[in-house]
C-alpha cells in the first residue's frame, strides 16, 4: 500500500482518516478464506517455479 500522500493535518488526523478509510471498506469485500486461498494459489506456483529454476540449474552444472 503506497503511503499517505503529505498534507497540512496532524498525524493524529491523518490517522483517523486512515482508519475511517479502512473502516469504509465493507467486510464482504475483505474475506480471509478467499485471501489464504489466493495466497496458497501463488505460493504453489512460485515454489514450481523455484523447483524450474532449480532443475536447470542442477542440469547445466552436469554439462
Amino acid at each position: 500500500m503506497p503511503p499517505l500522500p503529505e498534507s497540512n493535518e496532524s498525524e493524529y488526523d491523518r490517522f483517523r482518516r486512515f482508519a475511517k478509510a479502512l473502516l469504509a471498506v465493507p467486510k464482504a469485500e475483505i474475506s480471509p478464506e478467499e485471501t489464504l486461498a489466493k495466497l496458497q494459489e501463488e505460493k504453489r506456483r512460485v515454489d514450481a517455479k523455484l523447483a524450474e529454476v532449480r532443475r536447470v540449474l542442477k542440469e547445466r552444472k552436469k554439462s
